[in-house]
């Protein structure tokens, strides 16, 4: 008897087709230049039919160390396209984060953009033969390095028509890298293909949409927004750097109905004092996520963008969220995360401190799993496997990290970390990165990092240091010296000596002692 046997589409599929079905109708817009589907999907064929010609195989992957805009979308989709994994790396990382990158991902090709040339070739020589004659220059020309002209040479704008399935991994995304291995979050094309189906449905990304991205294509949550967006023939507009006026005039010129941004983001635009000029009835949702966002500016946004959907997701890269709107605000769960995302089959729990589920009401560690996981931190399992917790059945949740609380709605509250990571403006900042760069200085007896309050960026980071009694140097000589040694965004707020720090039985310095009085009096619930 015959069966029919279905082949599931992927992203890369599905987009590659809007070169037909709406050829004419724009796709992306990146400063002055406005691509159509038909130029787009080109563009990308290219890529990948180039990179096919230059012996790439399916499984490999690519580094893309480029600025966020256009080419760096081309990029992304090219790669995928070819059956390649792409390898996005953020330019904030410092130069030996970004060769450990490279290195553990062990990957065939990169990609640069002429801001990002000197950090390449001042880590060529670690890299041995990785990446000989595979460094591929976007936008300059130096020895070295191959030409984006010379590596598209002609190359077709045909579909490659490379088979994907919804197995094959789609990227490796890397969360912090500093100091140590650097951890590659995996993705598979069947947890990216989620992304449309899940987020687009929880934020009403649909066919029309016009989706401007604020935040880096390097960064895991600009996707939330990004790939409902193309999947469903829509259209993004990609800011190369965030202006607060430039976002409101975008809003207001190309007529945007969703974007994600961070609550920094939000806060500075609120601050425009021409702010009101701006049309902004268009916006249908913003979505916003990556730190906690102040009452004062949950407020304040409502007011400020009275025709728009304000909506608050939380959760980890790694695969879980949750998400909070206008109706669960109208049932009076303002202050909470809101509830897992059931159309990508979340599942949210507390794991108290005897490692055992919490009991409703009790205060334990977040954990979650959901379809959009993560398949493994690459070539990790030690780590992997330490940010798993089982319930009885055996079933995996990832560990967030995070201290909360769930009412009996199913709601989720956030109360604390159990971490001490500090997150200024949406980006993870790893205090232990920072003390072991001031322990360097030779004054320098003991450093704790902290993070206190910013009106701007939620929380800062804070370096407290207890110094050699032949210490001469100021506050302000060392905060110099260490921050000259540190990627811009992991730069300390200020520098304070101390006599001594609180400590444990077991000699622990206790930072929450040293937080509290930074601290007090701040509403610290996340709205």
């Amino acid at each position: 008897m015959s069966q029919i046997t279905a082949t599931p589409l992927t992203i890369p599929d599905v987009v590659s087709r809007y070169a037909e079905w709406q050829p004419d109708d724009e796709a992306v817009i990146c400063d002055d230049l406005r691509l159509t589907w038909s130029d787009f999907v080109a563009a990308y064929h290219q890529v990948a039919n180039a990179l096919i010609a230059r012996g790439l195989n399916k499984g490999d992957k690519i580094c893309l160390l480029t600025r966020s805009g256009a080419e760096m979308l081309i990029l992304i989709f090219g790669v995928v396209k070819a059956g390649g994994i792409i390898v996005p790396l953020s330019p904030l990382f410092e130069e030996q984060s970004v060769a450990r990158m490279i290195q553990r991902s062990e990957a065939r090709f990169l990609f640069a953009t002429k801001d990002n040339r000197a950090k390449v070739d001042a880590i060529h020589g670690d890299l041995g033969d990785l990446l000989t004659d595979a460094l591929i220059a976007v936008d300059f020309d130096a020895d070295g390095w191959t030409s984006y002209s010379a590596f598209l040479g002609g190359a077709s704008a045909d579909d490659p028509g490379i088979p994907l399935s919804p197995d094959d991994d789609f990227n490796i995304m890397y969360t912090s890298g500093t100091t140590g291995d650097p951890k590659g979050m995996v993705h598979s094309h069947q947890s990216r293909l989620l992304y449309p189906l899940g987020w687009g449905t929880a934020t009403q990304i649909g066919p029309g949409a016009t989706v401007l991205l604020t935040t880096p294509l390097y960064h895991n949550g600009t996707w939330i927004t990004m790939l409902p967006a193309l999947h469903h023939g829509g259209k993004v507009i990609i800011m190369t750097k965030f202006n607060a006026s430039d976002f409101l005039r975008l809003v207001q010129d190309e007529k945007v109905t969703h974007t994600f941004a961070v609550p920094t983001q939000l806060i500075v635009s609120l601050e425009l004092s021409d702010f009101d000029i701006y049309d902004t009835r268009a916006l249908q949702v913003i979505l916003t996520g990556g730190s906690p966002l102040p009452t004062t500016t949950f407020d304040e946004t409502r007011q400020r963008f009275p025709h728009t959907d304000l909506m608050e997701i939380y959760g980890m890269s790694e695969g879980f969220a949750t998400m909070v709107g206008p109706g669960d605000y109208a049932r009076g769960k303002a202050g909470s995360v809101g509830r897992p995302i059931r159309s990508v089959h979340t599942d949210v729990k507390l794991v108290g401190a005897d490692n055992e589920e919490a009991r409703q009401g009790e205060i334990g560690e977040i954990v979650g799993i959901s379809a959009l996981a993560m398949k493994e931190y690459y070539k990790d399992p030690e780590r992997t496997e330490e940010t798993l917790w089982r319930d009885e059945s055996g079933r995996a949740y990832l560990r967030s990290g995070d201290l909360g609380r769930i009412d009996k709605d199913g709601y989720v509250y956030v109360v604390g970390r159990t971490k001490d990571m500090v997150i200024s403006g949406g980006v993870n900042i790893f205090p232990i990165d920072i003390e072991e760069v001031f322990m360097q200085h030779p004054e320098i007896l003991e450093v704790a990092v902290i993070g206190i309050p910013h009106d701007k960026w939620g929380e800062t980071p804070l370096l407290l240091a207890l110094m050699r009694d032949s210490a001469e140097v100021s506050e302000t000589e060392v905060m110099e010296w260490g921050n000259q040694r540190l990627a811009k965004y992991q730069r300390v707020f200020d520098v304070e000596f101390r006599d001594n720090f609180p400590r444990n039985a077991f000699d622990k310095i206790m930072k929450r002692e040293l937080r509290e009085p930074y601290w007090e009096g701040r509403d610290s619930d996340i709205v």
